[in-house]
């Protein structure tokens, strides 16, 4: 995870003198610059190079390559030859840094899969409405291959895909991306179902039964169908989290 590291007070030629006690310099410029750009900036305008950066803020260019790789993680700007240019708001990159703060606790897991279930069955009005015969076919192929993957983690990113697709299909931009964003806690999420070798087949009897839904164009199927497919995945990650029962001596 990115994390401020260089802790020194800074005097920059248009901080009025002011002293920036107590917080990291590169932290500092970059919360300035990080309003600043789109307040002053255009998607595609370059701004100052690294030595008049370096000069309005007092500090050395080595501290301000530090700042535009923040910014550049934030998706604020993007390097260049010509320099640092700001780039069009990108909400993924907030995302992509949002993943970074979950961890792989039980709790977060039951909230991941609580977050699954919420959008993907918000969304299945809009995908009856907008998939097409490809788009099934898709998901068909998606669920044959999930049967077929040597390795748990190979087949939860299969199983990740197959989700997402189904999210793609209901056309709405904003929900693909914090889907995407979400994409290495629920494949974590679901490799823990995919540890138990013996409950995979019926998982690929579940996807199917969503696809038949999809099938049909039936929102009620498809919403009984997923509902019937969340419920086995929460009933096989309870049991593969409960602890080990430790044998008495």
């Amino acid at each position: 995870m990115l994390s401020f590291a260089i802790s020194c007070p800074i005097v920059g030629p248009n901080s009025g003198g002011a002293i920036m006690n107590g917080v990291s310099t590169v932290k500092a410029i970059f919360e300035e610059l990080r309003k600043e750009i789109p307040e002053r900036y255009q998607p595609g305008d370059l701004l100052p190079n690294e030595r008049l950066l370096a000069e309005r803020f007092g500090v050395s260019r080595n501290t301000i390559r530090e700042v535009i790789i923040f910014l550049e993680a934030y998706g604020l700007v993007e390097k260049t030859q010509r320099g640092p240019r700001a780039s069009k708001p990108d909400i993924e990159a907030m995302f992509r840094i949002l993943d970074q703060c979950f961890d792989r606790s039980v709790k977060t897991c039951r909230e991941v899969l609580q977050f699954r279930r919420i959008i993907e069955i918000g969304v299945l009005p809009e995908v009856v409405r907008h998939i097409t015969d490809a788009e099934i076919d898709g998901l068909n192929r998606l669920a044959e291959d999930m049967e077929h993957q040597l390795t748990v983690r190979e087949a939860a990113e299969v199983d990740f895909r197959f989700h997402a697709a189904i999210v793609a299909a209901s056309r709405n931009s904003m929900l693909q991306k914090m889907y995407q964003a979400m994409s290495q806690p629920m494949i974590y999420y679901m490799e823990i179902g995919k540890s138990n070798a013996v409950i995979g087949p019926t998982t690929v009897d579940y996807h199917r039964q969503i696809i038949a839904a999809l099938r049909e164009r039936s929102v009620e199927k498809a919403v009984e169908a997923s509902n019937a497919h969340f419920h086995f995945s929460e009933s096989v990650f309870n049991q593969e989290a409960q602890p080990s029962a430790t044998p008495k001596p």
